[in-house]
């Protein structure tokens, strides 16, 4: 079936229709449950690499983990994931062969970014580039998320997952994937944008590469 939209206008419904269903903030409804009374807007995170605790301002899945533990993240996590999947796979198979569904994984990652639904005040959006990738490019979602463990294995260095994002553009490069790239790319202005206070309150320090004394 040839599709209705094409072009700008596909893409354009792809990121609204992306961006209102990114805008749920799953973290905060299975936060305000699992952990009731409890402001699970701030979060204090010990970096054990540098002994440094960071302050976050935003509820995601890692916010819940210290609020609420480690069953809580999970249940974050996929529903972050799937609030940018399921928009994505309709977009791909409403509008087969058009920009829609890159858009509306761009779209949902915006929406979690800077919600409407809650004044504008959302995560960072790492889980729901998850569920885009996975939709876009399933094999780029394996690629980078073993890479990236293996990395992180080797290294024992958890920070290094907070440098997931900058692999995806990275790979839909490689692959001349032109979608994956444009994803990538508004995701990760969004993600480091919203990264901007924590990184102007000490997480650039606990980011920088580590000096390892001979």
């Amino acid at each position: 079936m040839t599709p209705t939209l094409t072009g700008a206008r596909a893409a354009a419904v792809g990121a609204v229709v992306g961006y209102l269903a990114g805008a749920v903030s799953f973290s905060r409804i299975v936060g305000t449950r699992a952990a009731p009374g409890e402001d699970i807007s701030v979060t204090h995170i010990e970096v054990a690499e540098t002994g440094t605790t960071v302050e976050f301002h935003g509820i995601t899945p890692t916010s819940i983990r210290e609020h609420a533990g480690t069953r809580a993240m999970g249940v974050s996590i996929l529903l972050e994931a799937a609030k940018a999947l399921i928009p994505t796979l309709a977009a791909r198979l409403a509008l087969p062969g058009t920009p829609a569904a890159p858009a509306a994984a761009a779209g949902a990652v915006l929406g979690h970014v800077v919600p409407i639904w809650s004044g504008g005040k959302g995560g960072y959006g790492m889980s729901p580039m998850l569920g885009g990738l996975l939709v876009l490019d399933p094999l780029g979602f394996l690629v980078t998320n073993a890479g990236m463990s293996a990395l992180v294995g080797i290294s024992r260095d958890r920070r290094l997952v907070m440098l997931w994002p900058l692999t995806v553009p990275v790979w839909g490069a490689l692959r001349r994937r032109r979608d994956v790239v444009a994803f990538g790319l508004v995701a990760n202005a969004a993600y480091w944008a919203r990264l901007v206070p924590e990184l102007r309150g000490g997480l650039r320090a606990v980011l920088a590469p580590r000096v390892r004394q001979r």
